[in-house]
């Protein structure tokens, strides 16, 4: 939960200063390059993440990695990062930029959970009425979670909207728990 805090605040300031720039494309590209970096070689992420490694350093194998692959604000921002010591976010922060990109260009990434797999009608329905709720064009991921029982659960954005039969269930045993006999 922290660090997509932390992402979410770090990716607002870089996607802030992309307006500024009106860089908003090539920084996208950017970052997406480096989330795909990060996530191919754990090690570098490992290295950025460790706290006995000297800052310099971290910047020294950054400058020799993405010198070449970005422009200055992203390099000054990856400086940034490892001067407040949040490298370890890395992938995340560019997720969470890449999640601002699609939203400014109308766009809502959203996942669903359902106990049983969704028909492509099913799910061409739900993504038609989510669309309306919003008013933005829905990308969306789809999950089986039996654990849910049944019905299903929404995260859309950051709200999440609970319509499943074992949330129906917690909620009916804290209100039975709650009850006073006398």
């Amino acid at each position: 939960m922290i660090s997509s805090e932390v992402a979410k605040r770090y990716a607002v300031g870089l996607f802030e200063l992309a307006q500024e720039k009106n860089m908003i494309d090539t920084i996208a590209d950017e970052m997406r390059s480096i989330a795909v970096v990060c996530n191919q070689d754990k090690t570098l992420l490992n290295f950025l993440a460790a706290p006995q490694i000297r800052d310099q350093d971290k910047e020294e194998v950054v400058k020799a990695v993405f010198a070449k692959r970005v422009s200055k604000p992203v390099g000054r921002f990856l400086d940034i990062i490892i001067e407040k010591r949040r490298s370890q976010f890395l992938v995340e922060i560019a997720e969470a930029f890449n999640d601002l990109v699609l939203e400014s260009q109308g766009f809502l990434k959203t996942r669903v959970e359902t106990a049983i797999e969704l028909s492509e009608k099913e799910a061409k329905a739900l993504q038609d009425k989510l669309e309306k709720k919003t008013g933005k064009k829905i990308l969306m991921s789809r999950a089986v979670k039996p654990q849910i029982l049944g019905g299903m659960i929404v995260y859309l954005g950051s709200q999440i909207i609970d319509k499943s039969i074992r949330h129906d269930l917690r909620i009916l045993r804290d209100r039975l728990l709650d009850l006073k006999v006398h």
